[in-house]
């Protein structure tokens, strides 16, 4: 079998199982040991949670599908992982990929490619994130893909089973046509600040508003969000206190249930606004989520997967403003008039157990080296850097003040009022999803929760 450019050479190049005119193709990460050693791909214990468990609840038998993996070859790197992150992985995925992987499916043309892993997800798409998407169909260049956690998972991790059980039971009814997927009722939200405290009369005093909370940098708040209605959602800033003051007046006529995601992060944060939430009255949905068992516990990935809602990252939203803001701190920091103090030596043994003088760099010549780096390399992230400098940080922060780091703050407010009111939004849609669900606990089993409800 031919190796790819940048194949080791040290290990068997595992060719794919299957027949040829197979229409499923399933897609590993690496070959194991076991499949190193025999030279087919998905032997070994996982093999045989694969043959004798996962296939037949996917309704599938070994023999009329094929088997492949993203890499050919068992990784040389320690014990033979592969980090999807990592540049020399990522290159030897896509050497071997086009040797192997594409020229194969290219030949079978498959009804759909089943991936097993985050790096056998992104040699066929890049923008998988399996964390969100597994078990949910997406596409690629190369025709459907489903993706899926590696079935190893759940050997190694038995409270990852559930979704791995439940994610080949949806291909199941993927393959014949029959899987639901959720569609997201509201493509134009209404949100929307509250600037007029007589605005709060519009909140009925009962059923379940939802609520969640921004923090600044620091840990000072932001904002508070509610949603009384599917679809909408309103933002108080933590400045107005009018208008706090009178959303409190309204929380103490209410009848129905105050939802909260994760109520232990945003209890602190709502009695620094001043609010006083009486705790028996918060229903956590996070805690409900938990105590279902078969749902991922971040709100994004629930609303992605249970209501087909896309929900923006915290990073996505504050990186490109806070990057720019923390550019201008170092660069102010290294061409300001301050003459930086030049580190004491220090003696260290070595691992020998020899003395050496250790020569510590100034914070002027790190900052030197940092912007010679980043004309390299642009994409270069710069607030890892701030971590590197941790001995630093009161000397810098002495004369160039407070490190802007990522805030909420760096944000255009309407792309903020937008992802602050998403929040409790979902926490309102998914509240009565989650009720229907808690029903079933004793009616049907885990992985069918989703579907009687």
């Amino acid at each position: 079998m031919t190796r790819c450019a940048l194949c080791p050479g040290v290990n068997t190049c595992v060719q794919p199982q299957g027949p040829s005119d197979a229409d499923i193709l399933f897609v590993g990460e690496a070959p194991g040991k076991d499949e190193n050693k025999m030279g087919v791909p998905f032997i070994g214990k996982t093999g045989e949670e694969v043959n004798g468990h996962y296939l037949p609840l996917a309704g599938l038998q070994r023999d009329r599908v094929m088997f492949h993996n993203a890499i050919s070859c068992l990784p040389v790197s320690a014990g033979g992982k592969l980090d999807p992150t990592r540049a020399k992985d990522q290159e030897l995925l896509a050497s071997c990929a086009e040797t192997h992987l594409y020229p194969l499916i290219e030949r079978m043309r498959p009804r759909v490619i089943v991936t097993l892993g985050a790096f056998a997800a992104a040699a066929l798409n890049p923008d998988i994130q399996l964390d969100l998407q597994h078990g949910l169909p997406t596409t690629s260049p190369w025709g459907p893909v489903f993706p899926m956690y590696h079935p190893a998972l759940g050997l190694h991790s038995p409270k990852q089973m559930l979704y791995i059980r439940t994610d080949w039971m949806r291909l199941k009814r993927y393959l014949k046509g029959t899987l639901v997927q959720p569609r997201d009722g509201f493509l134009e939200p209404d949100y929307a600040e509250v600037t007029d405290p007589e605005e709060l009369m519009a909140i009925p005093s009962t059923g379940p508003l939802a609520m969640d909370t921004e923090v600044k940098r620091g840990g000072d708040p932001f904002c508070l969000t509610y949603s009384h209605r599917p679809g909408t959602g309103r933002l108080i800033r933590a400045d107005r206190q009018d208008v706090l003051r009178a959303f409190q007046r309204e929380l103490a006529r209410r009848r129905g249930p105050l939802l909260f995601h994760n109520w232990l992060f945003d209890r602190p944060v709502t009695r620094a606004m001043g609010l006083t939430l009486l705790d028996a009255s918060v229903i956590d949905t996070m805690v409900r989520v938990f105590h279902l068992g078969n749902l991922p516990q971040g709100l994004k990935a629930l609303a992605l997967r249970e209501l087909g809602m896309v929900m923006q990252d915290f990073d996505d939203l504050v990186t490109p403003y806070s990057r720019q803001l923390v550019l201008t701190y170092y660069l102010d920091a290294h061409t300001g008039d301050h003459t930086w103090t030049k580190p004491e030596e220090q003696l260290r043994r070595e691992p020998s157990g020899a003395w050496k003088l250790y020569k510590p760099q100034s914070m002027g010549t790190k900052l030197k080296r940092f912007f010679t780096d980043l004309r390299r390399n642009p994409a270069k992230d710069v607030f890892t850097m701030w971590d590197n400098w941790e001995d630093h940080h009161a000397e810098i922060e002495l004369v160039c003040g407070p490190w802007p780091g990522k805030c909420i703050t760096h944000a255009p407010f309407e792309q903020v009022l937008h992802y602050a009111c998403r929040d409790a939004d979902a926490t309102l849609r998914l509240y009565g999803l989650l009720e229907r669900m808690r029903r079933q606990v004793r009616r049907a089993p885990q992985e069918k929760w989703r579907d009687v409800a």
